[in-house]
């Protein structure tokens, strides 16, 4: 994933200004060296950290022997950034960034521009987060003498306010004229009418009861039209499209357990379908782009109705398997077709769907996590449903998935259901993820997800992913591909035999374990899920709030 980075955000550490001008222009750049150069240095693939992916922790003492202009590492608000490449592109020019080298420049960074979005401008270079290593004497804590440095000071966080309501309706449209010539642009925000919220928030587990309602946005090209929704971070959003028409859209988006967003368009010109869905996890950030029939720059998107729905009653929609793969003796890969093709659906991370089917006259049902498009083995459209379905005996419905000929039809599938959040994993960068047989789905998605995080990085992921038999082994290829691609650790696959233990879940819980987790997740058949929650329990370590338990 490439980090987004903000056209205007810019670093640069100086507590002077110039008398005229825009400081950001001390001093002047060499041709190559403008941010849009720094941001393509940055996703080219060269290692700007130089520890080659891996999250490394840096003390005090390490920080201050990089301090060179060809070696020069920094510190800001407690992460370490190697700032080396980034001499030649800074705006202040690298007498003024070296001002920091060596060092914890966080007091010198906020007395000039706090405001700007380092974390992702400088996110390719960063090292690893920053470790106080000093011996502390109790008895001579007030000596004027100690090195000890002041504790940080402590920032009160205000309170926001968002929009809520119970019921609400709003209808839209707008007219922006484009300004000739130009291929890009027009942007007109239209967001649903605000409310008032209560929050509250004692730690990074609890839930917050505010409720979240997206702001709508959009952008156009000649030959695109992106209709944009903000959530929030790690909101998790689902998202389901349905095209009435070429005209006609309509655009649901899941927040939280029982609430739907939803937006119904009439566009101004006529669009392709299928569309495509790309969501921002970290930003909350929903785009939905698609081409234009016809090419041209729209004087408006059209108009636009929105509704707030509670409580609502699960959808479903008719589908189809259009593809059936063989992974294993008894599982198959299967690509789900909505009828008539004019449907998308963008499952959270962590949730599932149900499916359902009418099997000698009886209707059976079964929950299943979609999985990542890249753990199929096959071209995987936007409307289609990955799914991973093992066959058992006595299993009417996943036997007649998985049949060979004919492949299932009308099956009825809902929209995505599950109580995951993504914001608990906020503060956590050391995780462990325990499957067992066709429980690895939702880790799939998760993995996906913490492997690409670009905010607080992850330091280490242990997967133990239990089965019968090495030829039970899902994704087996995938995943060790997974591993020699990721370069922040020294990555292996180990084989062994037995179950889960007491042991295994100790050194997944123990602080001095190289196993040690912070957070973890499990999933799997039901006396798997219940023996290791128990084995959880006995941990004297082990903190509930820690742990979540995928169940379908």
């Amino acid at each position: 994933m490439t980090p987004v980075m903000s056209g205007a955000n810019v670093v640069w550490l100086s507590s002077r200004t110039i008398s005229t001008g825009n400081p950001r222009n001390k001093t002047a750049l060499k041709p190559g060296h403008s941010l849009m150069d720094w941001i393509r240095l940055g996703n080219s693939g060269t290692d700007l950290s130089g520890t080659g992916g891996r999250v490394v922790p840096v003390s005090h003492t390490e920080l201050a022997k990089h301090d060179r202009p060809e070696d020069a590492w920094m510190a800001i608000r407690g992460k370490v950034y190697n700032v080396t490449r980034y001499m030649n592109f800074h705006p202040g020019g690298a007498d003024e960034l070296m001002r920091g080298a060596g060092k914890d420049a966080t007091r010198l960074f906020e007395e000039v521009h706090a405001w700007v979005n380092y974390e992702s401008l400088l996110a390719k270079c960063y090292i690893g987060p920053l470790r106080n290593t000093v011996t502390i004497n109790l008895a001579d804590s007030t000596n004027p003498n100690s090195k000890l440095p002041p504790p940080p000071p402590s920032f009160a966080k205000a309170s926001k306010t968002e929009p809520t309501t119970s019921t609400t309706k709003v209808t839209a449209t707008t007219t922006s004229p484009t300004p000739s010539g130009k291929d890009t642009l027009d942007t007109v925000p239209i967001s649903p009418p605000p409310l008032s919220i209560v929050s509250s928030a004692s730690d990074d587990s609890l839930k917050l009861s505010v409720p979240i309602v997206p702001r709508f946005d959009w952008i156009q090209k000649t030959s695109e039209l992106t209709l944009i929704f903000y959530t929030r971070s790690l909101a998790n959003p689902g998202v389901m499209v349905e095209c009435v028409d070429h005209l006609e859209v309509t655009v649901n988006i899941l927040l939280e357990s029982s609430v739907q967003h939803r937006y119904r368009f009439h566009l101004a010109n006529n669009v392709r379908w299928p569309c495509t869905a790309r969501t921002a996890l970290e930003t909350g950030k929903i785009e939905l782009i698609f081409n234009k029939l016809c090419p041209a720059l729209w004087t408006s998107y059209g108009q636009m109705t929105y509704e707030r729905r509670e409580n609502c009653e699960m959808q479903l929609h008719e589908y189809d398997v259009a593809t059936r793969i063989e992974i294993t003796h008894d599982s198959c890969a299967l690509l789900l077709r909505p009828k008539n093709n004019s449907l998308l659906q963008v499952t959270p991370v962590g949730y599932h769907v149900s499916v359902s089917a009418s099997i000698e006259g009886e209707y059976v049902s079964r929950s299943y996590t979609p999985v990542p498009a890249s753990c199929i083995g096959t071209d995987c459209p936007g409307t289609f449903i990955p799914l991973l379905v093992k066959s058992y005996p006595d299993g009417c419905l996943s036997s007649h998935l998985t049949r060979p000929v004919p492949l299932g039809t009308s099956l009825q599938v809902s929209q995505p259901s599950g109580n995951f959040l993504l914001s608990k994993l906020r503060q956590h960068n050391r995780f462990a993820l325990l499957a067992a047989g066709s429980g690895l789905t939702p880790m799939l998605a998760l993995l996906h997800y913490l492997l690409e995080r670009n905010s607080n990085r992850i330091e280490h992921i242990c997967l133990l992913y239990f089965n019968k038999t090495e030829a039970d082994i899902w994704c087996r290829e995938m995943l060790e591909n997974l591993c020699k691609k990721d370069k922040r650790e020294e990555n292996h696959s180990t084989f062994v035999h037995g179950r889960v233990t007491p042991d295994i879940i100790r050194q997944l819980t123990a602080k001095d374990s190289p196993l040690y987790a912070s957070y973890c997740c499990l999933c799997g058949p039901k006396p798997f899920n219940e023996l290791c929650q128990q084995y959880f329990q006995q941990m004297a370590d082990h903190n509930p709030k820690h742990l979540h338990c995928f169940q379908g």
